[in-house]
């Protein structure tokens, strides 16, 4: 039982306090984007969820081994990029044999599997030595945190289409710019963190 409470707790960790899309910047472009298509979001979901759970475990596993875990930060980022190279080719290799992968599904792999929000789940499971158990949690609670700020940011930019008040030169993409900052000062507060170092 204590697995499942440590899993649950690393998500909610990395789906509120520490959300990595509004309190780190990692994968908002993606984020933004999403929110504008939102039909797309479930996949994309499936797969940043995929890539970042896979890759937060292989890297906690792969830290077991003394060689590894006796480098350097510096060294811990290559080896977590080299991971997701790896899982990213395994994973289009087999799309692609079962014959049932468009182009489309090929390209958001791509995209799920080299956004900042995979490679900085397993850095912040590395600085705070998960056990396995939490580096699922913490790769199931990054892609939640994932659709939460594109519904966030989904709903921000509806409410800012139907705002009148917004003088023409704010509207669009500067009026959603300080739409996400405020969204990511409200994220920054609840985690406790301080905006200033």
């Amino acid at each position: 039982m204590t697995v499942f409470l440590r899993l649950i707790s690393a998500a909610f960790y990395v789906m509120l306090f520490q959300n990595l899309i509004f309190n780190g910047g990692y994968g908002i472009s993606e984020a933004v984007r999403m929110s504008a298509k939102p039909r797309q979001l479930v996949p994309m979901t499936i797969f940043i969820t995929y890539f970042s759970t896979l890759v937060s475990v292989i890297c906690v596993l792969l830290d077991t081994i003394p060689v590894i875990n006796g480098l350097s930060e510096i060294m811990h980022a290559i080896i977590f990029i080299a991971v997701v190279g790896v899982l990213y080719l395994i994973t289009v290799s087999l799309v692609l044999l079962s014959g049932k992968a468009s182009p489309r599904t090929v390209r958001r792999i791509g995209v799920a599997a080299f956004n900042t929000l995979v490679f900085a789940v397993p850095l912040i499971n590395y600085r705070s030595a998960f056990s396995v158990a939490e580096a699922i949690g913490s790769g199931v609670g990054a892609g939640i945190a994932f659709v939460i700020a594109v519904i966030l940011i989904n709903s921000g930019l509806k409410r800012l289409e139907m705002n009148k008040s917004i003088p023409q030169s704010f509207k669009g993409t500067p009026a959603m710019f300080i739409y996400v900052a405020l969204l990511s000062l409200a994220f920054i507060g609840i985690s406790g963190n301080s905006v200033f170092i």
